[in-house]
């Protein structure tokens, strides 16, 4: 009885700000803006692996990103050349800045689709620090849980993206605290964090799904279930609009009571929270389920 009052109690708190949110975006649905002939491109980072340390136990994070590409693969708007998929001792911070301000850089143009997708560890940046950035992500270099040059911040992120020609840009992080790369949030870019930004922070796992639970559910989403509108296709929002809930109701259930042990001891990970940073004029389009 009392584990549901705390998790009742949680939700009615947790819905209660993302409906605000809800109906914040409800008012831009479509987009106008495409043409027909649109490209689009993806760069899928999944780093499982780190130089400096070691995980402590299967977190699932380069596997669901071989999901989401084997998922845009078996659609009918994606081509394989299109997509770059870079995983684990190739995921370098090096080797990230280069597919971006050069693979990337060389073939997308303002009219095309670009998304972007990094699943690692991530983490908030502490205030002496905080003028290089709000949160970062780990690379492959990562050589322990503290900022510095072997990770990228958010800021660090936003400038290698600058350099893109596209008005029509993803972004969808799933790390802790990826709600808080709030440099990210430009004109012409849709943000999507699988980590939350203010209480609860935590981007988890789960061994019973045996996947990410934000990637495990973005990709049912995908397969069509999210169409809200049932155009055939899948829109980032969407995809934010179906998820939030299960990935929330996921968390609570499965990681309650919310102690787990850590290299650095017993530590409180709360419920995942979902966020959306929606700066682009209409819905980006990423998947076409369906002819």
């Amino acid at each position: 009885m009392k584990k549901i009052l705390v998790m009742g109690v949680l939700m009615i708190f947790i819905l209660a700000g993302t409906n605000s949110m809800a109906i914040k975006l409800s008012k831009n649905n479509v987009d106008d803006t495409f043409s027909n002939d649109r490209n689009f491109y993806a760069l899928i980072i999944g780093i499982e692996e780190y130089a400096g340390f070691e995980t402590p136990d299967q977190e699932y994070l380069d596997e669901t990103a071989t999901y989401f590409y084997e998922k845009l693969l078996s659609s009918n708007n994606w081509k394989e050349e299109n997509i770059k998929l870079i995983l684990n001792e190739n995921a370098t911070k090096e080797k990230i800045h280069d597919a971006i301000t050069g693979w990337l850089d060389d073939k997308e143009n303002k009219t095309d689709v670009v998304v972007i997708y990094h699943a690692s560890h991530g983490w908030k940046t502490k205030g002496k620090d905080r003028l290089k950035g709000n949160a970062y992500v780990f690379t492959h270099n990562a050589s322990d849980f503290k900022y510095g040059p072997d990770k990228i911040t958010d800021k660090e992120y936003d400038s290698w993206i600058d350099e893109l020609d596209s008005k029509h840009i993803a972004l969808i992080f799933e790390n802790c605290y990826s709600g808080r790369m709030l440099a990210l949030r430009q004109t012409g870019r849709t943000v999507l964090a699988a980590g939350g930004k203010y209480l609860f922070c935590p981007c988890n796992w789960s061994m019973y799904l045996e996947d990410t639970i934000f990637g495990f559910f973005l990709r049912q989403g995908l397969d069509g279930v999210a169409d809200l509108n049932n155009d055939g296709w899948v829109t980032v929002r969407e995809a934010y609009f179906y998820l939030r809930v299960p990935v929330i109701w996921h968390s609570l259930l499965y990681h309650y009571p919310f102690i787990w042990d850590t290299p650095r001891g017993k530590t409180f990970v709360g419920p995942q929270i979902p966020y959306l940073y929606d700066w682009h004029v209409g819905d980006i389009p990423i998947l076409q389920y369906t002819t």
